[in-house]
């Protein structure tokens, strides 16, 4: 890839971070550089048996989650369900726990670390 400009600054820094299933180009102006940078180490996952643990006994079979792109696939790891819609817009619900599960995860590359500490 081609270095990022000077100019853009931060922005541009950690392109390379960027962009996932579940983010799109067209909708990054409406998140913070770090939000969308955060969401573009995820993917979808539906909850199944394995992952009926503590808190989520309670979800169905097929309830939509998050899970990291880098470790998925582990059993309850980096898999994170949030309920309803008022814990998915509590960023000290969501965005600090996948911050946190990133900071962590054994297979999130230490540039993505970097990156998303920097954008924070």
């Amino acid at each position: 890839g081609s270095s990022p400009s000077m100019v853009s600054g931060e922005n541009t820094l950690f392109s390379d971070i960027e962009g996932g299933p579940l983010v799109a180009p067209e909708y990054k102006y409406l998140a913070t550089a770090y939000s969308y940078a955060l969401l573009s180490q995820m993917q979808a996952c539906v909850f199944t048996e394995a992952d009926r643990l503590g808190k989520r006994k309670g979800l169905p079979l097929g309830f939509a989650g998050l899970a990291c792109r880098h470790c998925y696939g582990g059993y309850g790891s980096g898999r994170f369900f949030p309920s309803n819609i008022k814990t998915m817009s509590d960023t000290s619900k969501t965005l600090n726990v996948l911050h946190s599960h990133m900071m962590r995860c054994r297979k999130c590359p230490s540039r993505v670390k970097v990156g998303l500490q920097t954008l924070r």
